[in-house]
């Protein structure tokens, strides 16, 4: 799981007790007064999880890694980092019975950004500590921007960085670690366009330790045509630094997302939408089943039904052509008969000024997360249907806005926050079924009494039944994590 935005605690339910059709079979509650950490992982070998903060209340200097039981009981915790100012922690995760901690620091007489990691075994041993795996020079200060994919399968962890590079090739380095072994193989991928025209849409890492790259290059600084940029596909063997392209176009149709997902069998899948307009608007999907051979297998487009489109234009609209906008994909949700769900969210900003009590001029973002759409497409490329959850979100803060996607079964479930007049803000869910029915939107964990704060950015699904939650109780003043199953 990505950053965890600095909270958790110390208080543990150890039940099953049944919550509005869920089953809550782990719970970690956190007040004001524990030390609360900035990570969350989760352990799949043993059903458990590990967080990394603040060793104590008063201070953040110290860093500690904290190791939960699958009931998130408290089973170790052991310090393993300190800020020194120019340092930080990119990211923790676990990969078979290792856990890792990657950080960065910036030396400023050199220019240098240097990067490591400490490794423990599931009973707190270090194994590895503060091993340097990448040395970027020429910068300016220091950040952090270490990102990481896991295989399908878990048993691999690709830990990437793309390279500010300005007018130079697009540039990233990358680092592969695999559950079976110590060794970490690294390497560059250099692409043949300029940093500043070149958009890395999305890495990936398959279970045999092949790297897919999904980008997006411009041709023409103004979109005017489909001509005017395209979408790529590479693929690397690790340690290679020569990779294989394939380009990913649709004639004279936009492609307007497009994000990538690997299978089980060697193979990838590519999906997202489609315009007749422009790059901006979306009438359809497009799906691609690329074989290991890196050939096209199946490619499709399929236009929005009338139906459909009823959710969001009026008749007169849809005869004239007209096509949705503001809709960006989130996820590609692979079926076990080939076929994907895609899912997508209406998302856009609007800004508002005002004088303030002290008379100054006040400039507000304010950011709408809105409608979501989810699609069926068939092995063949179908579009079986096509179904809108509704919901409507605003806040000049991101953080808690947006969803989850959790799949059980035959069932697609999305949790959100939700405020409905006249009562207080809490968890909500809407299932969306294999048939493209969507129920009406339903309390998800119980009590409107504790006016929740969802945290859909750091939840997240954790195997085939179960999601972790983590919501903050803004009467009680409490940071929970739950695990959840669907």
């Amino acid at each position: 799981m990505r950053q965890f935005a600095a909270w958790i605690g110390v208080g543990v339910m150890l039940l099953p007790l049944i919550a509005r059709g869920q089953e809550i079979t782990a719970r970690l509650d956190i007040s004001r007064r524990d030390a609360q950490p900035d990570f969350i992982a989760y352990c799949s070998l043993d059903g458990g999880m590990v967080t990394l903060g603040p060793s104590s209340k008063k201070s953040s200097r110290y860093l500690s890694v904290t190791k939960y039981d699958g009931l998130f009981k408290r089973v170790w915790g052991k310090q393993v980092h300190a800020n020194n100012g120019r340092n930080g922690i990119d990211l923790l995760t676990a990969l078979g019975d290792r856990i890792f901690v990657f950080s960065s620091e910036y030396l400023p007489r050199e220019s240098t950004l240097k990067t490591r990691y400490t490794s423990l075994d599931f009973e707190g041993n270090i194994l590895q500590n503060q091993v340097e795996i990448e040395s970027t020079p020429d910068q300016k200060e220091w950040r952090v921007d270490l990102q990481y994919e896991h295989s399908v399968n878990k048993r691999k962890l690709l830990c990437y960085r793309n390279l500010a590079q300005g007018l130079r090739n697009e540039k990233i380095s990358y680092h592969l670690f695999d559950s079976e072994s110590d060794s970490v193989v690294s390497g560059f991928i250099s692409l043949p366009f300029p940093d500043d025209k070149f958009q890395v849409r999305k890495i990936v890492v398959d279970n045999d330790g092949y790297i897919y790259l999904i980008g997006k290059y411009y041709i023409s600084g103004r979109v005017r045509n489909p001509e005017d940029y395209g979408f790529l596909l590479y693929r690397y063997q690790p340690g290679n630094p020569d990779g294989e392209r394939l380009d990913i176009e649709l004639g004279e149709l936009f492609i307007n997302d497009l994000t990538i997902k690997a299978g089980k069998e060697g193979n990838v899948f590519l999906a997202g939408f489609y315009s007749h307009h422009s790059s901006d608007e979306i009438i359809g999907s497009c799906f691609f089943r690329i074989s290991d051979s890196l050939q096209v297998a199946v490619q499709s487009t399929q236009r929005f039904s009338d139906e459909f489109l009823k959710n969001f234009l009026r008749d007169v609209q849809i005869e004239r052509g007209r096509e949705l906008r503001n809709f960006y994909l989130d996820n590609i949700i692979l079926r076990s008969d080939g076929g994907a769900l895609l899912i997508a969210e209406k998302y856009y900003t609007t800004y508002n000024t005002y004088v303030d009590m002290y008379g100054y001029m006040v400039d507000q973002r304010i950011h709408h997360y809105d409608d979501v759409i989810v699609s069926s497409v068939a092995a063949n490329g179908d579009l079986e249907w096509s179904a809108v959850a509704r919901k409507r979100q605003q806040s000049e803060s991101r953080d808690h806005l947006s969803y989850l996607d959790v799949v059980s079964g035959n069932t697609l479930f999305l949790v959100y926050t939700y405020n409905p007049p006249r009562d207080p803000r809490s968890l909500y869910v809407q299932e969306v079924g294999m048939d493209g029915s969507v129920t009406e939107r339903r309390l998800l964990l119980g009590s409107l009494a504790q006016d929740e704060l969802f945290y859909p950015r750091s939840s997240l699904q954790i195997n085939n039944q179960e999601a972790l939650l983590y919501y903050y109780q803004e009467r009680n003043k409490i940071y929970s994590i739950v695990k959840v199953a669907f």
